[in-house]
């Protein structure tokens, strides 16, 4: 029911007194008193102001007063209120007011700065006035809701089957001008969880996704990317949008892309842009289909950082196919780790927090329980205690560690013999995405390697080596800096062929004791200049580090 009054609709709620009457169960929600309007009633007609970020409590009437004193507008009369998804639409009588209260953004009331804007006119189809219930008034609302989130959900699924599931073409989706076509708003958050999760379901082939002409102010939604199985994304094209601020960017560098477009977007005019571009991106290629060189970065003193390092190519082709193979099993299939690890293997871990996890929250704790940081008060039971040895106590804790799908592509690997032995270093820096919490985790992680012995259950298993020692250090997601590759001149090597080379290997073994496979490897480390190779084995003798069993017994 409703009753009128002084040319008003006043709604009464079941049971309800009124206005003003009844008790408030919203804490945000106070009655507007006289001159303030009501509850959006015959509002229709009028345009509205959005306030958003409204501190815990607020009381409307004195809102409305703080806002007609900092606008210098004492007349201004508001016709109506409606406070909906922790935002605040107030209706304005007379379009001329609008601008000096949009003006007011950014206001200090309550403790925290508003954020006022005008209501966008096209958001809107039809306002429906409601005399009944509050009731009656949600359960429309939601429905509308859902019905729109449901509309715009079968456009998407519609629009990814006809361009991509029936496309022989499974490396790119394209949504481009959809934002005419279709009426999505690329800039909404809804809008985009709906986007990464059907491409995360139906496109998992797709490295290259297009949103081009999408009228794209902000990319802040793409932030969501993260709580998404996407990594296979690693190229975007912005093309023709609206996106002027480089620190926008800032919501895609959790990712490892290898090409962007930003062509005929303002942010493409300001100066440094391709520098700052890829100053964010370590990985990036190709920036707006020109590739990314040495003039985009500012002349620097310090050398690069260089990639991967290895002192045999060999060693470093038997230490990828390891590290395939162990993180694959670590992420797919766990209970089949165990066979890396012998009774004697040693396994430990260290964990740095940042502020962002604390407290300590979900897979926080794990690593904090089993974190022997020595340089902690730990009694010498504790630091036995989180030193686990062998495969049944290590495999206990990998049990409880949390589950992962690690990158290799962006990894920087080391691999090199420990000096004196016949022992292989395999050092890995990279990240890995927990997958029950969607977020990402740096790495460092430093593998002993021997080789497994034949018929063990390690080979049985096809693993090339096993784990006698492995540390593992946890640390907040950093994105590795740009690695610049090593640029030598290719020197002309002239490898001998069949007698020739048994010829030179035999005679650099018997004048240096060596066995003759090791002997080959030092030749051949040496670009088989007999002069180089015999120096460096001289280097490495002196400094006591070539192993005994590299020598003729």
């Amino acid at each position: 029911m409703s009753s009128k009054r002084g040319g008003r609709i006043v709604s009464r709620g079941r049971g309800g007194r009124g206005r003003g009457g009844g008790r408030d169960t919203n804490r945000r929600h106070v009655n507007i008193r006289s001159g303030g309007g009501d509850a959006m009633g015959d509002d229709g007609n009028y345009p509205r102001i959005c306030i958003s970020n409204l501190p815990r409590t607020v009381d409307k009437s004195d809102l409305m007063e703080f806002l007609k004193s900092k606008s210098y507008q004492p007349n201004l009369n508001f016709k109506g209120f409606e406070f909906k998804n922790t935002k605040l639409f107030l209706a304005v009588e007379g379009s001329e007011n609008i601008p000096a209260l949009v003006s007011l953004t950014g206001i200090r009331y309550g403790g925290v700065k508003l954020i006022v804007s005008q209501e966008d006119s096209n958001s809107v189809n039809t306002r429906v006035v409601f005399n009944g219930n509050k009731g009656s008034q949600k359960q429309f609302k939601d429905s509308q809701t859902k019905l729109s989130a449901n509309r715009q959900l079968k456009h998407i699924e519609e629009h990814i089957t006809n361009t991509y599931t029936n496309s022989p073409n499974k490396e790119v989706i394209d949504f481009s001008y959809l934002h005419s076509t279709k009426e999505l708003d690329f800039n909404d958050n809804k809008t985009l969880r709906q986007v990464f999760r059907l491409i995360s379901e139906k496109c998992e082939k797709a490295i290259t996704v297009s949103f081009s002409h999408n009228n794209i102010n902000t990319l802040s939604s793409f932030k969501l990317m993260i709580r998404y199985s996407l990594d296979h994304v690693i190229n975007f094209n912005f093309d023709s949008n609206k996106i002027s601020d480089v620190n926008e960017l800032d919501s895609l560098t959790d990712l490892s892309l290898r090409e962007l477009v930003f062509t005929n977007n303002p942010i493409a005019q300001l100066p440094n842009y391709r520098m700052e571009v890829a100053r964010k991106f370590p990985d990036l290629l190709i920036l707006d289909g020109v590739p990314i060189g040495p003039e985009d970065f500012p002349p620097s003193p310090i050398p690069p950082l260089r990639p991967n390092y290895c002192d045999s190519q060999e060693r470093q082709q038997f230490a990828f196919r390891f590290l395939e193979k162990y993180f694959t099993t670590f992420d797919k299939s766990r209970e089949e780790i165990i066979k890396a690890y012998t009774e004697d293997s040693k396994f430990s871990m260290t964990f740095m927090a940042d502020s962002s996890t604390l407290p300590m929250r979900g897979s926080t704790k794990a690593y904090q329980r089993n974190n022997r940081n020595l340089k902690k008060p730990f009694d010498d039971i504790k630091k036995t205690q989180l030193l686990f040895s062998g495969y049944d106590n290590i495999y206990n804790f990998f049990k409880v560690y949390p589950v992962t799908s690690h990158y290799l592509a962006s990894s920087v690997i080391d691999t090199f013999l420990a000096p004196g032995s016949s022992l292989l270093n395999v050092v890995i820096h990279g990240h890995y995405l927990e997958t029950t919490f969607n977020s990402k985790r740096s790495y460092d992680r430093t593998f002993i390697l021997a080789p497994s012995q034949p018929g063990s259950e390690a080979s049985k298993g096809g693993w090339e080596a096993v784990i006698l020692n492995e540390q593992l250090h946890v640390r907040p997601y950093v994105r590795l800096p740009r690695l610049e590759p090593v640029t030598q001149p290719i020197a002309n090597i002239t490898v001998p062929v069949g007698a020739e080379m048994e010829t030179l290997i035999n005679d650099f073994a018997v004048y240096t004791k060596l066995k003759p496979e090791f002997a080959k490897e030092c030749l051949s480390l040496s670009g088989w200049d007999k002069s180089k190779a015999l120096e460096t084995f001289q280097n490495l003798k002196a400094n006591n580090q070539i192993p005994a069993d590299y020598f003729v017994a």
